[in-house]
């Protein structure tokens, strides 16, 4: 999947999980388990927050963008 990194998507998804309703755990994948949702996105939020536009940091982007389309794969 094609992830965009300019300034609006990168707000909008921080924005997302800012807000979004968040399970306490969740298999993210087969070989990942997130113990600790809330957490794993504040951390990746912190991440993003400090460095953003910084290049190196877009895996926290990434993780994001994938805990969003488990959550709303979920949904559907």
């Amino acid at each position: 999947m094609e992830y965009k990194y300019d300034e609006e998507s990168v707000n909008a998804l921080m924005k997302w999980a800012e807000n979004a309703q968040l399970p306490k755990e969740l298999q993210l994948s087969e070989a990942e388990k997130i113990l600790d949702v809330k957490q794993y996105a504040l951390a990746n939020l912190s991440d993003i927050r400090a460095h953003y536009p910084d290049e190196f940091y877009n895996p926290a982007i990434q993780r994001l963008y994938r805990l969003k389309d488990k959550l709303e794969g979920e949904r559907m």
